[in-house]
Formats: C-alpha cells, sequence, structure tokens
C-alpha cells in the first residue's frame, strides 16, 4: 500500500509520508535480519538510513511550508481540480 500511494499521490506531501514510510519498513527488515543473525554488520546502513529519512522529511516539510507561505498552490492538486498553477 505504501508504493501504491508513492506512486499514485494525489500530492507531493502524500507522496513524501509513503516515501518515509518505505524507508521505516525497510530499516525494519534490516534490524530484524541484522537481530535474527547476531551480526552488526548492517547498523552503519540502518544509521545512514535513518539520517536520509529524518533530512528528507525535513526537508520536504520546509519547501512545503514555503511554498505555503509563498502562496502557490500545489500543482498536482491545482490539475485536478482544473485551476491552472500561479
Amino acid at each position: 500500500m505504501v508504493t501504491l500511494r508513492l506512486v499514485l499521490g494525489p500530492s507531493t506531501l502524500d507522496r513524501a509520508v509513503a516515501l518515509d514510510a518505505l524507508v521505516a519498513v525497510v530499516m525494519a527488515g534490516i534490524g530484524l535480519q541484522t537481530a535474527e543473525r547476531g551480526n552488526a554488520f548492517y547498523l552503519p546502513v540502518l544509521l545512514v538510513l535513518s539520517f536520509l529519512g529524518f533530512t528528507g522529511s525535513v526537508g520536504v516539510a520546509r519547501f512545503m511550508a514555503l511554498r505555503d507561505e509563498a502562496g502557490t498552490a500545489d500543482a498536482d492538486e491545482s490539475q485536478e481540480t482544473g485551476e491552472e498553477a500561479r
């Protein structure tokens, strides 16, 4: 369902949340594999994924806040309602 939301959207924020959820699922899988095998080889990968997930979420949130501040509508939403983007 996460990949469906990532592909279909309808807005940029929906896609960003879906991507963040997908990164969390991948991290959980890697953590489970690491715990099951008792090998700490993939722990740096988890650290990098958590950092990328956090900075990606913060970056999208700041971008959306700046776009809302400027008064521009989401391009995906304006196409669905038939309005033209400014």
